[in-house]
């Protein structure tokens, strides 16, 4: 398989600010530019939902795709995963359970975006 994407993997993890000794909940980088190859499964079962915002209708699509990746790649259920396709195009998910291959990993992908 040809990855020709590339990935950045986030996850949400406690971090402690060292002056206030505070500690916050956040998105942390776990790994950046990993080659990867992205496939679109479909639209989501809710498919296009309208809804109101600010007293203005948009659609909401809702995006389930999967992503290929090394076997070796560290990446866990709720991931936040931002993608860039060999294209330009990029797209932030959310990663399912990943399931592993002695080949690779096949994760599927959930999120949304507001089509304006």
């Amino acid at each position: 398989m040809t990855y020709t994407d590339k990935c950045t993997i986030a996850r949400f993890d406690d971090l402690e600010d060292p002056e206030t000794g505070l500690t916050e909940q956040s998105y942390q980088i776990i790994s950046e530019n990993i080659p990867c190859a992205l496939s679109q499964s479909g639209l989501g079962s809710s498919g296009n939902l309208a809804v109101v915002e600010n007293t203005g209708m948009v659609n909401v699509t809702y995006e389930e795709q999967k992503l290929f990746l090394m076997p070796t790649v560290d990446i866990r259920k709720g991931d936040r995963i931002q993608i860039t396709q060999s294209t330009g195009q990029q797209h932030t998910l959310f990663s399912k359970n990943p399931f592993s291959y002695p080949s690779h990993l096949e994760v599927n992908l959930s999120g949304s975006e507001i089509d304006g």
